[in-house]
């Protein structure tokens, strides 16, 4: 893929706003929408890819380095506490939901309510955790971006692999909370 950066026109930063982003996107996108008249389809799908990159920091980071496909494939020091109640929470409310599902009659559903309240306190307290956790990391990218150009590649990574589970933890929870919610609720 093309560079992001230079297929939006921004200024290779890691940090960017949203906004900005989506004003260079639809910028373009105008032009090279397939509909319009000399749009160019392969083009637009390389600018909504670029722009998706870019509205992901881990990706973004990556890009900066120009070694997307690069990582670490561990998990950061500071991760590696959430990890283990991350995967514990996921595997509890899979087997929860899995338990309700086949339960036959009343007594063995409403048995199982307690048990899924009280995850659903766990999940939220992890919740709680991980925006934390990603307050953190947004300082850290914003003091990467005064720092920008001068970096260190390996940190620069780290901070992509943090950003990377931090989003994909918080959306596997939102996603078994809401589940649980509507069985349970």
């Amino acid at each position: 893929m093309p560079d992001p950066f230079s297929l939006l026109g921004l200024v290779r930063r890691p940090l960017i706003p949203e906004e900005m982003i989506g004003n260079a996107y639809r910028q373009k996108a105008g032009t090279l929408h397939p509909d319009q008249p000399g749009g160019d389809a392969g083009a637009f799908r390389e600018l909504a890819e670029a722009a998706a990159t870019l509205k992901d920091p881990s990706r973004r980071l990556r890009a900066l380095l120009e070694n997307p496909a690069h990582s670490s494939a561990r998990i950061p020091p500071e991760a590696s506490d959430l990890f283990l109640k991350v995967a514990w929470i996921l595997q509890y409310s899979d087997r929860l939901s899995l338990q309700y599902t086949t339960s036959y009659t009343s007594l063995s559903k409403a048995l199982l309510r307690a048990p899924a309240q009280s995850l659903l306190l766990e999940l939220n307290s992890t919740l709680l955790q991980l925006q934390t956790w990603r307050a953190a990391l947004d300082q850290e990218l914003e003091l990467l971006d005064l720092g920008w150009p001068s970096h260190d590649q390996v940190g620069v990574l780290g901070l992509a692999d943090s950003f990377a589970y931090a989003v994909r933890w918080a959306a596997q929870l939102r996603e078994r909370e809401l589940a649980l919610q509507e069985i349970f609720s």
